[in-house]
């Protein structure tokens, strides 16, 4: 890796206690646009000083290490989004890590992403927009957490590793599939965090055919093979899930199909005097009822 190049984020914490902050990692103190104090805890009035802080590791991660992909906040009663995880609580004292917003993370590893977050700020209230090259979360007892991201260099693990690679993801990555298994050496292996490759093909060619289906019950096996079979001859034997299978529609909405000069009965508008006169009610059995009630 170019030692210029930033370091994705593999491991985030919250600590109650600067002194506490982990071996390896870093602790954010100070916001980015001004030496103010980073504290993530909104403290009440004649209340005890609470601090936490966030902490993060950078590292060339391995193959299986995950890294950060995408980090926001919500509010405690929101639900958690799919995909992401709560920083909780603080890695030294156990405890309750923000007040009225919740840290979620999303982590994924490496070989199934080109881009990872390489440092997290935080802004003063002062500095409403994210500095060039960021990109702005959210708010945070007062402050404005924004996030970086670079490229992704991972190494160990598989023959090839530390070659960057483009994959799909839904966070917008770049797609390339077939370059990712090319990232790899050839293999198709993409992983062992992955219970799929990215091509199954790899570098064995397609994979083997598919025995042909026995022929129907009265008819000759060296009749014209059939649509499938002539499949198999074309593509080389190489077949889908879904090879074989005749499509056709069922038979329950072949009537539909066979419908012509349909026509739609027209319904006629009516005013709002038609609908008063038509659907007026006066309630005369129940005040009668009511008066009634009364009397007795």
């Amino acid at each position: 890796m170019d030692p210029g190049q930033d370091l994705p984020i593999t491991g985030v914490c919250v600590v109650s206690d600067p002194g506490q902050c982990p071996p390896n990692y870093t602790l954010i103190d100070k916001t980015y646009d001004r030496p103010e104090d980073a504290d993530l805890w909104k403290d009440g009035f004649f209340t005890r000083r609470v601090m936490r802080y966030l902490c993060v590791e950078r590292q060339v991660p391995t193959q299986s290490q995950d890294v950060l992909v995408d980090v926001t906040l919500i509010n405690e009663r929101d639900p958690i989004p799919a995909g992401f995880t709560v920083v909780e609580f603080t890695r030294d004292t156990r405890e309750k890590a923000t007040k009225k917003k919740c840290l979620c993370v999303r982590w994924m590893v490496p070989s199934m992403t080109n881009d990872a977050i390489t440092e997290l700020i935080f802004l003063t209230r002062a500095q409403r927009r994210a500095p060039a090259g960021y990109t702005l979360v959210g708010e945070l007892n007062n402050m404005s957490l924004c996030y970086k991201m670079g490229k992704v260099a991972f190494s160990g693990g598989v023959a090839g590793a530390g070659a960057t690679h483009t994959v799909s993801s839904s966070m917008g990555y770049a797609a390339n599939p077939a370059g990712a298994a090319a990232g790899y050496g050839g293999s198709s292996a993409a992983g062992p965090d992955l219970p799929y490759s990215f091509n199954p093909g790899g570098a064995h060619g397609p994979p083997p055919p598919v025995p042909p289906r026995p022929p129907p019950a009265g008819q000759s096996s060296g009749t014209r093979p059939g649509t499938f079979e002539r499949t198999l001859s074309r593509t080389g034997g190489a077949v889908h899930a879904l090879s074989g299978i005749d499509w056709k529609l069922s038979a329950k909405y072949q009537a539909l199909m066979e419908l012509q000069d349909v026509t739609i009965p027209f319904v006629k508008g009516k005013t709002l005097a038609e609908i008063e006169r038509e659907y007026t009610y006066d309630f005369a059995v129940e005040q009668t009822v009511s008066r009634t009630a009364t009397m007795s």
